[in-house]
């Protein structure tokens, strides 16, 4: 892809990794459009970007918008949309489909649907994407390449039927609260057993981080072990850890993971209409 003109609406924590991660590239000229202008300074400050005061400049200027704004502001920021010629159009808002914003843009938008998470912050996002009915294969190419900005590089991104992608944004768009809850959970009842807060705060935060490491170090292999043998390793037979994992069986944790997950799925989906 040549160093194209990539075109920001939104400058929040999406919008930033997104920035950030273009900026290490320095394959991409990146313009932003946020109406914070404390943001504004703020990113102008840590990245080389360029402010654009209004959207219609930026659309003019720009080959790939991305909009990273919220899908309740979507609306508003699409009726200032006057051309979609030679436009490739990424969303990253939770819900909204290729077709609510092809309807919208009209002129046969190319149009991809991104699902980023959290952890682009720091570079260790995963993204899931599918194509609208008039992006082509170099559209989803260069969409691909963007969003491996927000992640590790190539194993960051998964291509999706747009079918999937309220599943998506239930396992991993809303995933990484589910970790932190669990963390909380896990901290104030380590507490309980009467360790202080800070020494219950390292021993579950640490866990999580050496356990994750371990999973993300066996997934860039071939023989990638089940989990219930790693779960295996540190399960003795009558041990401590056994005590523990029947408490989560017998109170049908993997039912409640479940509807979870599905509560979550039915509310992507409810945000599209």
């Amino acid at each position: 892809m040549k160093k194209n003109i990539i075109g920001i609406i939104g400058g929040g924590n999406m919008g930033e990794a997104l920035i950030m991660g273009l900026y290490k590239l320095k394959k991409w000229v990146v313009h932003v459009c946020e109406s914070n202008p404390e943001r504004v300074e703020f990113l102008k400050t840590g990245y080389k970007i360029i402010d654009e005061q209004d959207i219609s400049s930026l659309i003019a200027k720009a080959d790939v918008i991305i909009l990273a704004v919220k899908p309740q502001e979507m609306e508003s920021v699409l009726g200032q949309i006057k051309t979609t010629e030679g436009k490739l159009f990424i969303s990253i808002a939770a819900g909204l489909t290729t077709k609510y914003f092809e309807d919208r843009l009209g002129g046969k938008a190319k149009v991809i649907r991104a699902m980023p998470n959290l952890p682009a912050l720091i570079g260790e996002g995963i993204t899931g994407y599918c194509k609208g009915q008039f992006a082509d294969e170099r559209d989803i190419g260069n969409a691909g390449l963007i969003l491996e900005a927000l992640g590790g590089g190539p194993g960051s991104v998964i291509l999706f039927e747009e079918s999937q992608m309220d599943a998506v944004t239930a396992v991993s768009g809303s995933g990484p609260a589910y970790v932190f809850f669990f963390v909380e959970e896990w901290i104030r009842a380590a507490s309980t057993l009467g360790l202080n807060e800070k020494d219950a705060r390292v021993l579950v935060c640490e866990t999580l981080i050496g356990s994750a490491g371990l999973l993300k170090k066996l997934l860039r292999v071939s023989k990638f072990e089940e989990f219930k043998t790693l779960r295996a390793k540190v399960t003795s037979k009558g041990g401590t850890t056994e005590a523990a994992m029947k408490v989560f069986e017998e109170n049908n944790f993997g039912k409640l993971m479940e509807d979870a997950l599905v509560a979550a799925k039915k509310r992507a989906k409810e945000l599209s209409k």
